[in-house]
């Protein structure tokens, strides 16, 4: 029988779907517990499943998706606010569930997930929500620094590939019996970070854009999630596991690729979907619980140093 590998970020989701379904009659639904500190702002006050921000390539507005709360009920939309949090506007109205919006670096279209019928398609959409394009079969699409490609994957909890869209042309990037997701692109779109389990825990892996040259990032016992290569290609923020017999908890983690070091940038193990912005100073993010939040750090005032 084949054992099916779940993601630390999989595992978190099913086991909140499952306290959402035994628990939501045991207490009122409230904020996950806020991460606001010196440099760290909350952007959705209002109670609701608010989720996977990505920046305007203007670093104007943050495009995101949302549902009402509590989690099992409506399905989530995509959105658009400004870097307050205020003005935002609806893109999408339909019966499926809409996921992961990714702002394209060249402005004008925006790519997401819909789930319909259990079934992943990539779709895009100009910034206001209108000539909706279905692509390709595949989950969390993310944009080529030059706006011509999208990587996403495929698979479910037990197997999943990378692949590459192109002007309707789909490349297969990795081809094994592992579980290789969460692709982030280099900022010269030369390399490609992504998560993949091909030993005792999720580990970083960097690939060339055409699947060549796979090689491991990370090691030891601690792992890694949901990877994001700064624009200045020196930093990968992720979610960082150690491992539980160290005491240390779940964090937002800033690897140093020149020096292979990592530093904690937010001790909280909610935190995931993490967004650059263009400039590369303040990063979003989505914490979650009960109800989701997104919030926006600047790494600078975080770190307590000037950044990047």
């Amino acid at each position: 029988m084949t054992t099916r590998k779940l993601s630390p970020v999989t595992l978190f989701v099913l086991s909140l779907l499952l306290s959402g379904l035994l628990g939501t009659q045991c207490h009122p639904l409230a904020h996950p517990v806020s991460v606001e500190q010196p440099g760290v702002r909350l952007l959705t006050p209002d109670l609701g499943l608010h989720g996977s921000p990505s920046w305007s390539p203007d670093g104007t507005r943050l495009v995101f998706s949302s549902a009402p709360a509590p989690r099992g009920g409506s399905r989530p939309e995509i959105y658009t606010m400004d870097t307050q949090g205020g003005n935002r506007v609806r893109l999408t109205d339909n019966s499926y569930g809409d996921y992961a919006p990714a702002w394209s670096p060249k402005g004008d279209r925006i790519a997401f997930a819909v789930l319909q019928d259990k079934i992943y398609t990539i779709c895009t959409m100009n910034p206001d929500g209108s000539d909706v394009v279905r692509l390709v079969e595949g989950r969390s699409p993310v944009w080529s620094p030059d706006g011509e490609k999208i990587a996403f994957f495929v698979g479910d909890e037990g197997t999943a590939e990378i692949f590459v869209w192109e002007q309707g042309r789909v490349t297969q990037l990795t081809s094994n019996k592992y579980y290789d997701v969460f692709p982030s692109w280099s900022p010269d779109g030369r390399q490609i970070v992504f998560v993949s389990k091909r030993g005792e825990g999720f580990q970083l892996y960097v690939m060339n854009a055409d699947g060549s040259e796979q090689h491991q990032l990370t090691s030891g016992p601690d792992t890694y999630d949901e990877p994001e290569w700064s624009p200045d290609g020196r930093w990968i923020v992720c979610r960082h596991s150690p491992p539980l017999s160290s005491g240390r908890s779940t964090n937002v983690g800033l690897l140093d690729i020149q020096t292979g070091q990592i530093q904690v940038l937010l001790e909280n193990q909610l935190s995931h979907s993490f967004a650059w912005s263009p400039d590369g100073r303040q990063l979003a993010f989505a914490v979650v619980g009960d109800a989701s939040d997104i919030y926006v750090m600047d790494v600078a005032t975080v770190l307590g140093k000037p950044f990047p």
